[in-house]
């Protein structure tokens, strides 16, 4: 394992500030993390994990083998990632990534009672299948599935579940995702 400078391992999550029973985490074999990377409690890296610099990694969050967590990524509390993934962009509170998928944009909560109690219960988040991918500022909302091989396109707003193997553009446009031998 390599650690860059000024990296934050085990940071308290704010709901256990004054516990110490829980455990602050694991960076597996093979593991790289670059400057300015804050790990908060109960971090699972599998091996080989890349995080680059200036990285968030919320609590009890797990990260699959191979995945690569790129620059400036801001990933908030119990997400899970697969493995052999690529994630960049922000992704919120327990969202759910396959194995193999890339997402360069943001995946965020609908907030559809911005009155409601913060520290409630979460609302439902995106679940990408795997193979799913998410463009460069595209923003998935809510609850929604990305079914496995899907394409969100840059720029995208995705606000209901998506097909396997299909292509979204706009808001909410979906076709059927031409393979590469068929372009």
């Amino acid at each position: 394992m390599t650690v860059g400078e000024h990296c934050v391992l085990g940071s308290q999550a704010e709901v256990r500030l004054n516990s110490t029973t829980e455990s602050v985490g694991l960076i597996g074999d093979g593991s790289l993390l670059g400057n300015f990377v804050s790990l908060y409690e109960g971090v699972q890296l599998q091996g080989d994990v890349v995080v680059e610099d200036n990285v968030h990694i919320g609590y009890d969050t797990v990260v699959g083998v191979g995945t690569r967590i790129m620059y400036g990524a801001y990933i908030c509390d119990r997400v899970q990632i697969g493995d052999g993934s690529r994630i960049a962009g922000f992704v919120c509170d327990t969202s759910v990534i396959g194995d193999g998928c890339t997402s360069m944009g943001n995946l965020v909560h609908a907030y559809s009672d911005p009155a409601g109690d913060w520290w409630g219960p979460d609302e439902a988040s995106p679940v990408l299948q795997d193979g799913a991918c998410i463009g460069m500022g595209a923003v998935v909302v809510g609850g929604v599935t990305i079914g496995a091989g899907a394409y969100v396109a840059a720029g995208a707003i995705v606000t209901k579940d998506v097909p396997a193997n299909t292509l979204v553009t706009g808001t909410n446009q979906h076709q059927p995702r031409p393979r590469p031998n068929e372009a």
